[in-house]
């Protein structure tokens, strides 16, 4: 199989080096060796905004949804923007390696050529020799670098003394979330609670791909059983986005509603439940503990499970304290899986007897933005038990802010 892989990379690198002058001299340099510098593509970086949904797509193919769209034709509109930025943070590169400043749809920069031939590559490897999985991805070669390494790294030279391996039982899942229910306060004290107000500070990321960080206060409303409202604020908008007990929902600072993708939806519904800390286990099917791994210098249980979109999510534990300090998931696309990864620290009594997590870390900054970027949220305040009005979460509608 390595041989096939080899000689299907040689095939397709060649056909797209001749596509530009700066990379025919290296066909000379690397001879007979594998291309596998080639093996991965590099596109179109959209522009994204924090918490921004992926409402374009209303299912239609990227080629309905967009324009100039040739080696992505056929895939979900809905998942593009997401592929094309696991694409540029695969290969630690802008969007301007590929494009036009400000004109995304013209072929001037060849490289766009090179990119398109590397995405018919791996998918036709992936579909050659894996069944159509995402296996062979642009990170698989590039990791990182616009000119993957063709040599191998040696290790390092002081080569560390084997350690036991620990044969302790692992806890059960159902004990791991036990313990993490105790350590947040105790089931009797979390559902004495039935509203709270988060108020924290937090950059988001703006502009193209999101990378440029901005200042933002942020009001977080919750409230039983499962309506939530969050009002993210800089200096130049505005952004809402909430759960009304039937749909979620996202309100851009021009005053324009939409609901997100399905994928999202799911997502949302099950993080807008108000007591989602004690209703993991109706969350996720085939939940179970693969064993312990480091998260932040210290030893967590990888709790797996799997949700209703069928998606495999870890949940780290620590396993001293019990608190959840790490979820992890990816978005789907169609040149691979895009990492999403949040970290909880700072626990906290917030007055009541219940904890939370006042320092929340993402990478990405969400979900869907461009992979090097990342966010972290510093709660200053919670309120709990405030009176709310349900109607304060209702959609909006599509002129002005409710």
């Amino acid at each position: 199989m390595k041989h096939s892989v080899q000689k299907l990379c040689n095939r397709y690198a060649i056909r797209a080096v001749r596509n530009t002058e700066e990379h025919r001299s290296l066909i000379s340099k690397l001879g007979a060796r594998p291309l596998m510098a080639f093996a991965a593509a590099v596109g179109l970086l959209l522009a994204a905004k924090y918490g921004e949904a992926q409402t374009n797509g209303g299912g239609r193919t990227a080629e309905q949804a967009f324009k100039n769209i040739k080696a992505l034709q056929g895939t979900p509109a809905d998942s593009f923007s997401q592929g094309m930025h696991l694409i540029s943070g695969s290969l630690g590169v802008n969007c301007e390696y590929c494009h036009v400043e400000r004109d995304f749809v013209s072929d001037d920069i060849k490289k766009k050529d090179v990119a398109r031939s590397m995405i018919t590559m791996t998918a036709d490897l992936n579909r050659r020799l894996f069944k159509g999985g995402p296996i062979i991805t642009c990170f698989t070669c590039h990791q990182g670098s616009a000119i993957p390494r063709n040599t191998p790294t040696l290790p390092a030279s002081d080569y560390p003394t084997p350690e036991r391996e620990s044969k302790a039982e692992l806890p059960s899942a159902e004990q791991v979330l036990s313990k993490y229910v105790t350590a947040l306060g105790g089931e009797q004290s979390l559902r004495k609670i039935t509203t709270r107000v988060l108020f924290a500070q937090q950059d988001v990321p703006t502009g193209p791909g999101g990378v440029v960080p901005a200042p933002a206060e942020i009001e977080i409303y919750q409230k039983a059983p499962n309506l939530m409202l969050r009002v993210a604020r800089t200096n130049q908008s505005t952004l809402l986005s909430g759960f009304d007990a039937k749909m979620f929902w996202v309100q851009d600072p021009r005053g324009g509603v939409a609901s997100p993708v399905e994928l999202e939806r799911a997502r949302e519904t099950r993080y807008a439940d108000f007591y989602e800390p004690l209703n993991i286990a109706k969350s996720y099917a085939n939940l179970r503990v693969q064993g312990t791994e480091k998260v932040g210098g210290s030893e967590a249980y990888l709790v797996v499970g799997q949700p209703s979109e069928g998606i495999p999510v870890r949940l780290y534990f620590d396993t001293t304290s019990g608190l959840l300090v790490r979820r992890y998931t990816v978005v789907p696309t169609a040149v691979g899986n895009s990492p999403f990864q949040v970290d909880y620290d700072d626990y906290r009594d917030a007055g009541s007897g219940v904890k939370y997590p006042y320092l929340v870390r993402m990478e990405p900054a969400a979900a869907r933005v461009e992979l090097r970027t990342h966010s972290t949220i510093h709660i200053r305040r919670i309120q709990e038990n405030v009176a709310m009005d349900d109607v304060k979460f209702l959609k909006p509608g599509s002129q002005g802010i409710h």
